[in-house]
């Protein structure tokens, strides 16, 4: 008999325990969430204090902290891709600055150091006249060639398809390739950068937070743009550094409705003008 009463204040204790912690989370939910709501309405007066509007649809993104990371240049997969695209015994050029250049009566191509990459390929089939050929199309030479892109997403507009793809499960806001089969002479030009392999930490690699206040105050204040900003994301860019070393550098994508920006989440500097 004892024993139950011990037992019973045992489990009343524990259920106080339990109610309590329970109280002291929801406490703290309530509190996040009114200082985040409090942060984005302080933002939507700030930013539109400059000119600018956020969408009313527009969703503020969490922090994010996110490490550099380095790429190799991979001149076995670039040439893979030339022989997949132009065959076997394209004509390989390379210059003092690492561009590599191959040539056959099917078209060029050519990269550069940087990841930059141009190619003009003549048709084996009838261009496409609409968004839907197009894109049939380019994923197919995409596939023929060995362009693989890790969450790849593809967007039409006309007969110009855009791949783009994620690195380490986010997105590079400038690795994209565009293939554009509007020339009208059979053959469709690529244009983009893109980059192969699985990128690494250094031994001096930094991890980098990328504010989302800070990116969109500096922004609204140096872009120099007026109008809605429709969302942001974090993610990366990529860039060479002196040594010629694709690194990709912790980066936020704002979207606006005349563009896209890029704003470095390090230095909190615009970038530029995607599109």
């Amino acid at each position: 008999m004892q024993w139950d009463k011990v037992k019973n204040i045992l489990i009343a204790i524990l259920l106080t325990i339990n109610l309590f912690l329970l109280g002291n989370l929801a406490v703290r939910g309530w509190q996040s969430h009114r200082r985040t709501s409090e942060l984005e309405a302080n933002l939507r007066t700030l930013v539109s204090a400059r000119g600018m509007q956020l969408d009313t649809a527009f969703s503020f993104p969490e922090d994010i902290t996110l490490p550099e990371l380095s790429l190799d240049r991979s001149r076995a997969d670039e040439e893979k891709i030339a022989a997949a695209m132009l065959g076997e015994h394209a004509e390989r050029t390379e210059q003092e600055n690492g561009t590599v250049r191959f040539e056959s009566d099917r078209g060029t191509l050519e990269w550069q150091v940087d990841g930059n990459v141009q190619a003009d390929y003549t048709l084996t089939e009838s261009a496409p006249t609409s968004a839907s050929e197009a894109l049939e199309q380019a994923r197919r030479l995409c596939s023929r060639w060995g362009f693989q892109a890790e969450q790849a997403g593809w967007t039409a507009e006309d007969t110009v398809v855009t791949l783009t793809g994620s690195v380490a499960g986010l997105p590079v806001h400038n690795r994209r390739l565009t293939l554009d089969f509007s020339a009208g002479d059979g053959s469709v030009s690529l244009v983009g950068l893109w980059s192969f392999g699985t990128p690494y930490t250094t031994a001096n690699g930094i991890s980098i937070t990328c504010s989302a206040a800070d990116a969109l105050l500096q922004f609204a204040a140096e872009s120099g743009e007026t109008g809605k900003i429709e969302s942001m994301t974090a993610g990366y860019r990529m860039q060479t550094d002196s040594s010629r070393r694709i690194r990709l550098t912790p980066t936020w994508k704002i979207d606006t409705e005349t563009g896209e920006y890029l704003v470095d989440c390090d230095k909190k500097t615009i970038i530029g003008e995607e599109n």
